[in-house]
């Protein structure tokens, strides 16, 4: 049964559907920005063990370069980290507003069933109380005339 609340249900679910993807790619980037950070971290251990050894070059133009790519990543952890967490509260508040959409599109539901049932038993009751009316009369009449009832 369509109920008033069909269109905001769809807009909604529609909405909830695209911050679910949204949650997913933000997380894809959270993750993406942890293993780029750990990448990072052991290729930068293992360029200082390698440079504790070679007294030739001096590691420090590389390590500045490592450090400031580590800073990038972490900002961009951050960054993913508070659009997730913004994301996810919307998602809960979306959430939350379908819920009520689909409590208040089944109670609208529930209250025309009850009003179909109400107008269906209004009726069979018109219609018994019909028939009881015309036995009523016929038996008056029988009273009325006993020779008619013949």
């Amino acid at each position: 049964m369509r109920t008033p609340y069909d269109t905001a249900l769809r807009a909604r679910k529609r909405e909830v559907d695209d911050l679910r993807a949204a949650i997913g790619g933000a997380t894809r980037k959270l993750v993406e920005a942890d293993a780029s950070a750990k990448a990072l971290s052991d290729t930068l251990a293992r360029e200082k063990q390698i440079a504790a050894g070679n007294l030739v070059f001096s590691p420090m133009a590389y390590l500045l370069r490592a450090r400031a790519e580590a800073t990038r990543l972490q900002e961009m952890r951050h960054a993913a980290g508070a659009e997730l967490d913004a994301l996810r509260h919307q998602a809960m508040e979306s959430y939350g507003s379908l819920r009520a959409l689909e409590g208040a599109a089944e109670e609208f539901r529930e209250q025309a069933s009850r009003n179909a049932a109400s107008v269906e038993q209004t009726s069979v009751d018109d219609f018994a109380g019909a028939r009881f009316a015309r036995e009523l009369q016929r038996a008056r009449q029988a009273r009325a005339h006993p020779q008619d009832a013949r």
